[in-house]
């Protein structure tokens, strides 16, 4: 383990908001997990990413096993040092799985429980980190964990397996005889060609809901010139992101997009054609200003764009 400085000052001399940093480098399995292969490479990352956070107060862990108790002392450190922060930058090297097996405990029912069908687990599902001894912590409650401190900025680079788990003996939490195993359907993966090709639009964001009257498909028409115009593929969260922020009714919603990038496989692409990627209006006065001979719009053209520009938002639906 090890902590390095990161403190700034500006040009007055006086020290702005700290940027800190937990990196957590598991390479090896503990107790039963030893007979797993070792991560030989896994220190290396390490090294790496402390040089690409040397601006950091970095602090760097090894073989945790409980990587929830690693992030809650961590928060607990910068908390007690009243720590000003800016941006907190969180890493993990090591095992990962999307976890889809998950351990009911047992128990005795008494005569009046035996028609409750409800049960809970502490398995955690989907995306997980992996500790030295098997233990999963999810992605979801990490993001909760580092929002506690408060930060301007939170960034997060996972260096793991995403691959899904459903079979494989002692992974995650569960004790032979004393708890009982589900499985959750399989998802068979999409290879990575396939997903380079796919672009997943979110109409909100995980774990919120969304409104009917200010919904989605809305506000991509809206953006969209009522389908008049195509807009950018890598553009068009953002776009509708900001509409909402400046709109009346839905200023805390938001949308996010699953995109693979490569190079720049999707930088030319329009939705929802890429065949009109200019406006049709703006198509019209082009073809206008040829006509005319002149650098500006014609009459017809100029209140054709004052008119849409003047148009009321689309009602709310009862």
């Amino acid at each position: 383990n090890f902590i390095m400085s990161g403190k700034k000052k500006n040009k007055n001399g006086l020290e702005n908001k700290k940027d800190v940093a937990l990196i957590i480098l598991n390479s090896e399995g503990k107790k039963k997990w030893k007979k797993e292969p070792p991560l030989i490479h896994v220190p290396e990352d390490g090294e790496m990413m402390s040089q690409m956070l040397e601006d950091y107060s970095v602090q760097c862990k090894e073989n945790i096993d409980d990587i929830e108790k690693a992030v809650n002392d961590f928060n607990k450190k910068h908390k007690a040092e009243k720590s000003n922060i800016g941006q907190v930058h969180f890493h993990f090297s090591g095992h990962g799985v999307n976890n889809a097996k998950i351990f009911i405990p047992k128990r005795k029912l008494k005569p009046d429980e035996i028609k409750t069908m409800t049960r809970e687990t502490k398995t955690p599902t989907g995306e997980c980190m992996m500790g030295s001894t098997g233990k999963l912590f999810s992605i979801h409650d990490l993001k909760h964990l580092l929002l506690k401190l408060n930060s301007d900025k939170i960034t997060v680079t996972l260096d793991c397996c995403r691959s899904l788990l459903r079979d494989g003996k002692g992974r995650g939490q569960g004790k032979k005889g004393e708890e009982e195993v589900v499985k959750l359907k399989n998802m068979e993966p999409i290879s990575p060609k396939n997903q380079e090709k796919i672009v997943v639009l979110y109409g909100s964001l995980d774990g919120q809901p969304t409104l009917d009257c200010a919904s989605f498909t809305k506000e991509l028409f809206k953006v969209t010139n009522k389908a008049k115009k195509s807009i950018p593929i890598l553009d068009l969260t953002s776009l509708v992101n900001e509409s909402w922020a400046n709109s009346k009714f839905a200023k805390e919603q938001r949308c996010k997009v699953d995109i693979v990038q490569v190079g720049d496989n999707w930088k030319d692409f329009h939705w929802p054609s890429n065949k009109k990627p200019l406006d049709i209006l703006e198509i019209d006065s082009l073809q206008e200003e040829r006509e005319t001979g002149s650098g500006e719009r014609s009459p017809r053209a100029k209140k054709r764009r004052s008119s849409e520009d003047s148009e009321e938002p689309l009602p709310k639906k009862n």
